[in-house]
């Protein structure tokens, strides 16, 4: 292998970040929409959004959710905390725990944690998802609202790879 082909190996495989900029159309009511493109299995290591633009109508609540691309519905990744009219600057975190129903995406003032459960990021060791989708379901909506959303992922394989929806 020369050098250069175990440099990118070494690379493909390294952690790595990506931020979905919100659009002012991402929140209308029933207005589902995608995020991330899953082009082979990943683990999932830390995820959150950062409200840009404030929500000023509806609670605002968000549901991320993966759809495989091979022979699955899609699943909600975590339970929502009660939903806010979020105002600007807030982070959306996420504990990321394995047990995925039982984590819990949360409103903070700032970057940090706001789980009522365990404080560290992920302290589950992230989440194995497959090629597919990763959305937001708009369970209740604002039209207003706009949430840029970042998340860190670790390829499995030297194939996998993530893209911004």
């Amino acid at each position: 292998m020369s050098d250069d082909a175990l440099l990118k190996a070494i690379w493909n495989q390294q952690e790595k970040g990506l931020t979905r900029v919100g659009t002012n159309g991402d929140y209308t009511p029933g207005g589902n929409f995608n995020i991330f493109n899953f082009a082979g299995p990943a683990i999932i290591t830390a995820m959150w959004g950062h409200v840009r633009v404030a929500c000023t109508g509806a609670l605002l609540v968000p549901l991320p959710t993966f759809t495989p691309t091979i022979g699955a519905a899609g699943t909600a990744i975590c339970t929502i905390a009660v939903g806010a009219a979020h105002a600007l600057g807030v982070i959306l975190t996420w504990d990321g725990l394995l047990a995925m129903l039982a984590s819990v995406l949360a409103p903070t003032a700032g970057v940090g944690h706001g789980q009522s459960g365990p404080v560290e990021s992920f302290d589950g060791g992230g989440i194995l998802v497959e090629a597919g989708i990763l959305s937001i379901v708009n369970a209740t909506a604002d039209a207003t609202a706009e949430i840029d959303w970042t998340i860190m992922f670790k390829p499995v394989d030297g194939n996998a790879n993530v893209t911004i929806l």
